[in-house]
């Protein structure tokens, strides 16, 4: 602040702005003097309570009908992460000891679905999933987090499994049939007729389905083209009901999708992964329900979305071909040494501290060239702000909230594009009861505008750093939802893992709050309260280790105690491995070398004999020795004698390092030491081979004679 004035309207806006949010402030200095320090200390009354947001209902309009809102206010019920229904493991296991081949792979690939089927199974994990839903927001398909919004978005869908993205929606009429039509539809495209105990309605249970995929005594060598038609469209069948499209029955496939499966060649020609993405985006926005006690969808989806933007998540892979989509290098066994899995309280605590450099905005930019081209045949709209369509499902893709995904400068975005009676509506529709009904015509509006999805392109400032508008964050802190759990409840001695992660969010705030005040009781009254809030009031009277003096954070010299190596090698239990050098055998394979053979060796390698003949001093005023410069000065060679002299060291012969004496002054400046294993190259593997050279007993290996005259 420049002025009293402007300083004194900071702190009016300041006061006004608390009492739109509810806080109350009631400030009370208790000034009292610590005699002992002569330090004046303040313990101010002030309450004010923590709000989890949004301060404008604008944008997030539905209000507290959330999950996070039930857990900021009583987490102990909401302690267990939500049931994920699946039961496509038997099939993937199945697929893993029998891989799918030759003219069935071709047929697959041509239909789409091959990346499906490479990307694999992923077990899942639930309470990564159910943090990740509370952080999920219905009004704008996006996960709210303390830095700004992002989102599972086309490009995701199509780098990670591979499915078409640019076609034909997948909708169409809700005819009726019979249990006999529906019977007689499965003989002509899938080459079985299920039992009628298999048949429920328009739906056939995967079961059967599996059985057919399992038991059956398929050959390929010995199969017609007509029956590897039926067996892959027996497993993209599978894959749509049980791995895309998982319902909450979980067990029964809709024969509706067989219609798409009668021309595989024409079914790449439909939006696949549209389908899943608005099937993806209709689950998270059911799941955020209060009551909701499960979620079912594509959720795999969405574990390998989080894996890949969130490393903290992430568990280690092994290396990867990019043979296939992205989400193929994340199947199979995990490393989960450095991360923590299915602990809810783990996840609400790091997406509650997660900052913007935390977040991987752009995780395919360096390896999206290498992937198959099935990864990028959305490219053209995967900036698309359109809505999304599988049959009855109606969902919004929203780009514009998270351009920092596309490499764009973030702007505050515009409004959503439906009134909140229409999000409504089409939230709750559903196909049941709709019999006749054909979804083409009755999204009429949106089917209009998915064919208009090349002109409705999110444009934006290219920018090779995350960035944001000046005003976003502002903007963006008043419409979220910042808090999950709750910096306020007091903390116990309860097991498990102890989520700190709201109360550095919420000290976070406190600090932005001082710096932008200049009355000293907002300041010493907002900084008492984040200490009481947060547990540790006694911090005000603690003294601090905050200096603004240079920390010195030079170690003290020492020498470094290296673990004993266990080697049991014969005749050479204490020598340990010598440095590189280029003076012969000696050293290097325990060969024997004479003197006459090593100096002619090094006359070789380029030494030079005048150095022996003519020894020039040093800086020092001593004597060079016979070192070759790219070596350690740990190995002299000595032609003349393998006897010890102080003035000399012993060939080849190196102490451990806690025996190791510098025979340089120690102001000589170029000397240089590499403890044994601690040098720039590991040699160990170049002699694992080699036996070691015995030691010759005969030697005098004394390193410190008596003086002559000693008794």
């Amino acid at each position: 602040m420049n002025s009293k004035i402007e300083a004194a309207g900071e702190v009016f806006t300041y006061e006004h702005k608390a009492k739109e949010l509810s806080y109350v402030f009631n400030i009370k200095v208790n000034p009292f003097i610590n005699k002992k320090n002569s330090v004046k200390c303040y313990k101010p009354k002030m309450n004010f309570e923590c709000h989890p947001g949004p301060m404008n209902a604008s944008v997030l309009f539905l209000g507290n009908n959330h999950r996070a809102f039930e857990v900021f206010k009583n987490p102990t019920p909401y302690d267990n992460p939500l049931d994920v229904r699946r039961s496509d493991r038997t099939f993937w296991q199945h697929i893993k000891e029998n891989p799918v081949s030759g003219r069935v792979e071709a047929l697959i690939h041509a239909a789409g679905f091959s990346g499906i089927l490479q990307c694999g199974y992923k077990y899942l994990d639930h309470a990564l999933i159910t943090a990740l839903v509370e952080r999920w927001r219905p009004e704008t398909h996006t996960f709210h987090l303390p830095f700004g919004e992002t989102t599972v978005t086309l490009q995701d869908v199509n780098v990670l499994w591979g499915l078409p993205i640019d076609g034909l929606p997948i909708s169409g009429a809700d005819t009726g049939m019979s249990m006999y039509t529906v019977r007689d539809k499965c003989q002509t495209v899938l080459g079985f007729t299920p039992e009628e105990a298999f048949v429920k309605g328009k739906r056939v249970r995967s079961a059967r389905v599996l059985a057919q995929i399992t038991s059956s005594n398929f050959s390929e060598n010995e199969a017609s083209d007509e029956d590897c038609i039926f067996r892959a469209r027996q497993i993209i069948f599978y894959l749509i009901g049980c791995t895309i499209f998982p319902n909450n029955a979980n067990n029964l496939i809709d024969v509706k999708f067989l219609d798409f499966l009668v021309d595989l060649p024409a079914c790449s020609g439909y939006s696949w992964g549209g389908a899943v993405l608005a099937l993806l985006y209709r689950n998270l926005c059911n799941a955020t329900s209060p009551n909701a006690i499960a979620i079912t969808g594509p959720v795999a989806l969405l574990q390998v979305w989080a894996w890949e933007r969130i490393r903290c998540f992430a568990p280690a892979v092994a290396r990867f071909q990019y043979n296939a989509p992205l989400a193929a290098r994340w199947k199979g066994s995990l490393t989960c040494t450095d991360v923590s899995t299915h602990c809810l309280r783990t996840y609400r605590s790091q997406l509650q501290s997660m900052t913007e450099a935390t977040f991987n905005w752009r995780p395919y930019d360096d390896i999206l060239g290498s992937l198959p081209d099935i990864c990028r045949s959305g490219m053209a709209i995967w900036r698309s702000c359109c809505p999304l369509l599988c049959y009855a499902v109606v969902e919004h893709h929203y780009p514009q909230r998270v351009m920092r995904q596309f490499g764009m400068f973030q702007y505050i975005p515009n409004p959503i594009a439906i009134d909140h009676n229409e999000h409504a509506r089409l939230h709750a529709m559903n196909r049941s009861g709709k019999t006749g009904w054909n979804w083409l015509s009755r999204h009429a509006p949106y089917v209009s505008q998915w064919e208009a999805r090349h002109q409705n392109l999110v444009t934006g400032e290219l920018t090779t750093s995350v960035g944001v508008a000046n005003d976003y964050m502002s903007w963006y802190m008043q419409h979220t939802v910042l808090y999950v759990s709750n910096p306020q409840l007091s903390a116990g001695p309860t097991s498990g893992f102890q989520d700190e992660g709201a109360r550095v969010q919420m000290m976070s705030e406190t600090m932005g709050l001082i710096h932008r005040s200049e009355d000293v009781d907002v300041i010493h009254g907002a900084a008492y309260r984040a200490l009481e809030m947060s547990n540790v009031p006694q911090y005000t009277q603690y003294p601090t280790h905050l200096s603004q003096e240079p920390v010195d954070l030079v170690s003290y010299p020492r020498t470094q105690r290296l673990g004993r190596q266990r080697r049991r090698a014969r005749g050479g239990r204490n020598v340990e491995e010598a440095g590189p050098s280029n003076w012969g055998p000696n050293f290097e394979t325990g060969g024997v070398q004479d003197p006459v053979s090593a100096l002619a060796t090094a006359c070789s390698e380029g030494f030079d004999v005048g150095m022996l003949l003519n020894p020039q001093p040093n800086d020092m005023g001593h004597n060079n020795q016979f070192v070759d410069p790219n070596i350690s000065q740990a190995g002299f060679f000595s032609p003349s004698s393998h006897m010890m002299d102080p003035n000399t060291s012993l060939a080849g012969f190196v102490t451990p390092a806690s025996q190791m004496i510098t025979f340089m002054p120690e102001t000589q400046t170029d000397y240089h030491y590499w403890a044994p294993n601690q040098s720039n190259e590991d040699h160990r593997n170049r002699y694992a081979d080699v036996e070691p050279n015995p030691l010759d007993w005969s030697l005098d290996l004394n390193l410190f004679p008596p003086p002559p005259n000693d008794p």
